[in-house]
């Protein structure tokens, strides 16, 4: 559960820094925008020229659907078929192996409930082989004893038919 716990918060974290990656971007690419708008070509080639890697691919992609003419173009950049959010892939992946411990958590949780439970048979045996010879009544003991044998059955059959670890 603890590595569960670690990989879901890694997953958080890289949710966050990719939000705001995000932001930051698309916060260049508005201030591209008013630059052109503005006539301003020096101060929209800055932005451009300043754009990472992905941005720039997502932008030129974008730019060629011609955007500007063309009314089924994308509305911007950081549609999902043009650009990938950082660390999407990788916090998906985490959240899956963190799906995957919590299984295997739970799974090892009910394992060990089982033999616990198992233990507590046993014990129970125990006591009911000790006393059953301590009764003076002969009806008593040979129930106590019936009762401890039998249950002794039944924890052997119990155990034989948990999974193999």
């Amino acid at each position: 559960m603890n590595e569960s716990n670690a990989l879901e918060r890694r997953a958080a974290l890289l949710d966050v820094q990719g939000s705001q990656a995000l932001i930051i971007h698309a916060s260049m690419f508005m201030q591209l925008l008013a630059a052109q708008h503005a006539g301003n070509d020096q101060l929209a080639r800055f932005y451009a020229e300043r754009f990472p890697p992905d941005v720039k691919k997502a932008y030129d992609a974008w730019l060629a659907q011609k955007p500007f003419e063309n009314p089924t173009a994308d509305a911007h950049p950081f549609v999902p078929n043009l650009y990938q959010v950082r660390g999407t892939a990788e916090a998906a992946a985490a959240r899956s192996d963190a799906a995957t411990r919590v299984a295997q958590a739970r799974e090892a949780g009910n394992r060990s409930g089982q033999f616990l439970a198992n233990t507590v048979l046993f014990a129970t045996v125990l006591f009911f082989a000790g006393t059953a010879g301590k009764f003076e009544q002969p009806r008593v003991r040979l129930f106590a004893a019936a009762f401890g044998s039998a249950l002794f059955l039944f924890a052997v059959i119990r155990m034989l038919l948990m999974p193999a670890v």
